[in-house]
């Protein structure tokens, strides 16, 4: 949603380039992420991971002047930290047991689980349009769970986890105090994750691996730049027009899982996953052309 005091140019299509490019970046992100998961414990992936993004956010924050440690309140912070490393857990576990679009396209359910908590937790006006996409929606995620079947994975209860997670997570953003800044959010949720990345430590970790080094970093980047090309996008271009694009993320993540591991995904899970999106978009452009805030990015810090 476009605020009223935002004198910058509407320029829609810069904003989908934006929005399209921040789903690569975070495409490259998860990807690497899968990429280390037989490597290394999940604990210690999102520890180095967390750490990087910390220090990367915390250069942004000294560079444009913000305190690190002022916020408004601390408790929505730990709520929203806790919650976010409690889908990143499930999210890299995910990656670690089932194909990669898959992963990704379940848990974007997260956008049908946060309409249903608007109207059941927050008292909002929830049309029988949003609710009948919600429904659908969840069709298209049966469908590449595919249950009682022997495609079906106990590991897609994982990508369920994550999608209800960042639902929760987006519930806790909108209660928090308005005007706290976003690059702030993204340092105090990167270390709570690294602290929690850091408890697994008693579990025992792998030693790292010297050429590993620059994938932790490239992932740090990645997530970062996708970080600032939303805001971006969001900036430059109007949200009913942009917001839809963010389920090119899916696409990238099937030619990702087909390029790089050979996942080609199912007839019936190519239709769920469009099931899903078309869902996604609808709900997403519902919500934009009733003047409701985009707060359906997976991912999203």
């Amino acid at each position: 949603m476009r605020a009223s005091l935002n004198t910058t140019p509407v320029n829609n299509l810069l904003g989908i380039a934006f929005l399209v490019s921040a789903g690569l970046f975070l495409t490259t992100n998860d990807g690497i992420s899968k990429w280390l998961v037989p490597h290394y414990p999940v604990g210690q992936i999102l520890f180095l991971q967390a750490t990087l993004i910390v220090l990367i956010t915390a250069m942004v924050m000294r560079l444009r002047g913000e305190a690190l440690f002022a916020p408004r309140s601390w408790r929505p912070h730990f709520y929203r930290g806790g919650l976010y490393a409690i889908g990143a857990f499930a999210f890299v576990y995910a990656l670690r047991y089932l194909p990669f679009a898959e992963v990704v396209a379940i848990a974007f359910a997260g956008p049908m689980f946060m309409t249903l908590f608007g109207r059941f937790f927050l008292g909002e006006s929830v049309g029988w349009h949003r609710l009948g996409a919600v429904v659908v929606g969840f069709i298209g995620v049966l469908i590449v769970i595919q249950p009682g079947t022997d495609a079906m994975h106990w590991a897609v209860v994982l990508p369920l986890i994550v999608a209800l997670a960042d639902a929760t997570r987006d519930l806790v953003t909108r209660q928090m105090a308005g005007g706290e800044s976003s690059l702030r959010i993204v340092f105090s949720t990167g270390c709570i994750l690294a602290l929690a990345g850091l408890v697994t430590l008693v579990g025992g970790w792998q030693p790292l691996r010297v050429e590993d080094l620059h994938w932790f970093g490239i992932s740090a980047s990645a997530f970062v730049i996708a970080h600032f090309l939303m805001v971006e996008a969001f900036r430059h271009g109007q949200l009913a027009a942009v917001a839809p694009f963010r389920y090119m993320q899916i696409i990238w993540t099937i030619l990702a899982g087909m390029i790089f591991w050979g996942e080609v995904p199912q007839s019936a899970v190519f239709v769920g996953i469009g099931i899903i999106c078309a869902s996604g978009v609808y709900i997403a452009w519902r919500e934009a052309t009733v003047g409701r805030p985009a707060r359906w990015i997976r991912g999203q810090q």
